[in-house]
């Protein structure tokens, strides 16, 4: 069988929605998986579905946020099922609200889960993967709220562009390397998520949660994708070597829109700074790492 069969991964938020189905569809493809999540009974009915069906998975209960926990959750995952190669940051939560109206509390909770746990997963695992050596991935969950701005949910969407630009300061670190770097940017999945986040949240940040809210958000999710389909357009992508994972072409218009701005705001600039020499050496840096 091809990569990666016998590989072991680790997803995060992988007790439902698209951490399970990135999870299914690694074990589909033959690896072994160490699923990550706080939910306990969530997490052991998904371990338990996988095991039923012939796969190779454990629960690694621990909150991806908590710096102090992440190398023993790496030395667990890998006694129990090998070296770790693939890694897949999936954990998120929303985090919704006018800028003016959230809570520190509440920004520094969607920063530690949405971004935070991301870097402590690369600082974990990636210097195991370069002291063993060949082929590795690591593939992150951003957002189209990572690619597109939005408003009264400026937490997350700082967060997302986060990831995004983690993932690639990461790929232009690892160029020429074995290791690949991928980053989801979904649009609308048929997830839970609505109802996890908020369970989350009100446990995490000792508050009650709006169950009008939950069942208007869970009502809009159940129209998106299938979470399975999406983990198996996940795998797709890290065996393909693919970088940006998208997941509805109806985003494009938007993106394009932020781009062109971007674009526009270059072509109208009149110069008058003179030359900054430094991208021209990245240009160079980027060229000879593609040769």
């Amino acid at each position: 069988m091809a990569w990666p069969a016998g590989e072991t991964a680790l997803v995060t938020g992988a007790a439902s929605g698209i951490g399970l189905g990135i999870s299914r569809a690694l074990v589909a493809a033959g690896a072994k998986v160490a699923l990550v999540d706080i939910a306990a009974d969530r997490l052991a009915a998904a371990v338990d579905q996988i095991t039923a069906g012939g796969g190779e998975a454990i629960a690694l209960e621990f909150d991806v946020s908590d710096p102090e926990a992440w190398q023993d959750a790496a030395d667990r995952a890998e006694q129990a099922l090998g070296p770790v190669s693939i890694v897949c940051s999936n954990a998120g939560v929303s985090g919704g609200g006018p800028l003016d109206q959230i809570s520190l509390d509440v920004w520094r909770f969607v920063q530690r889960i949405n971004i935070d746990a991301q870097f402590l997963a690369i600082s974990t695992f990636l210097p195991r993967m370069k002291a063993r050596g060949g082929r590795a991935h690591i593939m992150s969950t951003a957002s189209q709220a990572g690619l597109v701005p939005m408003a009264n949910v400026g937490a997350y969407v700082a967060s997302k562009f986060a990831s995004v630009g983690l993932a690639l300061s990461l790929r232009e670190e690892l160029r020429g390397s074995d290791i690949g770097v991928s980053v989801l940017c979904p649009g609308t999945v048929a997830t839970h998520l609505a109802r996890t986040d908020a369970e989350v949240q009100a446990k995490q940040l000792n508050r009650d949660f709006s169950a009008e809210a939950v069942e208007q958000n869970d009502s809009l999710l159940t129209q998106g994708a299938d979470p399975d389909r999406v983990g198996e357009q996940v795998v797709e992508a890290m065996q393909n070597g693919d970088f940006f994972i998208v997941t509805h072409v109806e985003w494009q218009p938007l993106v394009q829109r932020v781009h062109d701005e971007i674009a526009q705001a270059y072509a109208d600039f009149d110069r008058r700074h003179g030359v900054d020499p430094t991208p021209a050496i990245l240009l160079s840096g980027a060229d000879a790492a593609q040769a």
